[in-house]
């Protein structure tokens, strides 16, 4: 499990933080149909081999308002852009479920899928037929018609975040860290308002723990150094200065801050990988459209060699198909 999968399934398996966000992000008319009051967190996960590399999920067992039990996953996506086709994916996570519940002899339940996005790519939905060109109408009831919530925070501003979309705290923090992870600079001048919401649970020694969570996911994942997050907490609250140096403190423990440095080389090398991957598979898109396949998508996925990537995305400006691009990374 990476860090962005940690700390969601640790702030949305608190079940009153779970339904903020149900509340925040599903339509009017499907909130009507629900009981809120009774769910209760499936301890399985339904993500298998093949979907991890995309999503982890947190699924809870809900009441609906004429009886009857459903289930709501909450889906991670931890790509930093939107996949060619998620309801590939959706689809073979449903029947995972399924299949589940058939296997255990249990009665097959409604499962509303709510994918919590925060990539770089915006992420456009439209209907599972679109992607069928050429057929007419009458044969798109041959197709799986279904639905998912998306529930993308890098399209609210950061008053929406803050003041409208959620009531609780920890996730209207949990929001705004994982919009601007990507953006270090950003992301440091936006710490003292991600904080400062949570002041009461940094008072509050019993409620630290979620704290020290937020504090280590920053550690892990840029170089904002323990100084830095000690004076932004520090001038939220007297025990902040404690939080970060407790945090530190485990993380020196378990190796992680000591081995920043030497890791950092190669964090800058998977950073342009990631980026080159990025940009090959985007103007692919661009260049190609429906010819690019997800087993191409998934062989630019696993090119580790940067000198390659670099030829490809060159080799876009006289390719006559994706084919000469892509014979350059195999």
């Amino acid at each position: 499990m990476n860090e962005h999968d940690r700390l969601f399934k640790e702030i949305e398996s608190l079940k009153e933080n779970a339904i903020d966000l149900i509340q925040a992000t599903f339509p009017a008319d499907v909130l009507q149909e629900l009981d809120l009051t009774v769910m209760i967190l499936d301890n399985n996960s339904y993500v298998d081999e093949k979907l991890r590399e995309y999503y982890t999920d947190l699924v809870y067992n809900c009441k609906t308002a004429k009886g009857p039990l459903l289930k709501i996953s909450l889906l991670f996506e931890h790509k930093s852009y939107k996949p060619e086709n998620e309801y590939l994916q959706l689809l073979r996570y449903l029947v995972n479920i399924w299949s589940y519940q058939e296997k255990n002899r249990e009665p097959l339940t409604i499962i509303i899928p709510v994918v919590y996005y925060h990539g770089k790519e915006k992420w456009e939905m439209r209907p599972f037929f679109e992607f069928f060109s050429g057929y007419s109408e009458s044969l798109h009831g041959f197709l799986p018609g279904f639905k998912y919530i998306l529930a993308d925070i890098t399209k609210y501003d950061d008053e929406t975040l803050q003041n409208e979309l959620f009531k609780r705290q920890f996730n209207r923090s949990l929001a705004l860290i994982f919009k601007y992870i990507h953006n270090e600079e950003l992301l440091l001048e936006k710490l003292f308002d991600i904080f400062k919401g949570l002041k009461e649970y940094i008072d509050n020694e019993d409620e630290q723990s979620k704290i020290i969570s937020f504090v280590a996911y920053v550690m892990k994942l840029t170089e904002i150094t323990p100084e830095q997050l000690n004076d932004i907490l520090s001038s939220i609250s007297v025990k902040g200065g404690k939080v970060v140096m407790t945090t530190a403190m485990k993380l020196r423990e378990e190796g992680i801050l000591e081995g920043r440095e030497e890791g950092r080389e190669e964090g800058r090398e998977e950073g342009r990988l990631l980026d080159r991957r990025e940009t090959l598979i985007r103007l692919l898109k661009i260049r190609f459209g429906d010819d690019v396949k997800s087993e191409d998508i998934a062989l630019i996925e696993n090119c580790v060699k940067l000198d390659k990537l670099k030829n490809a995305i060159e080799a876009l400006i006289s390719a006559q198909n994706s084919s000469e691009v892509l014979k350059l990374i195999k």
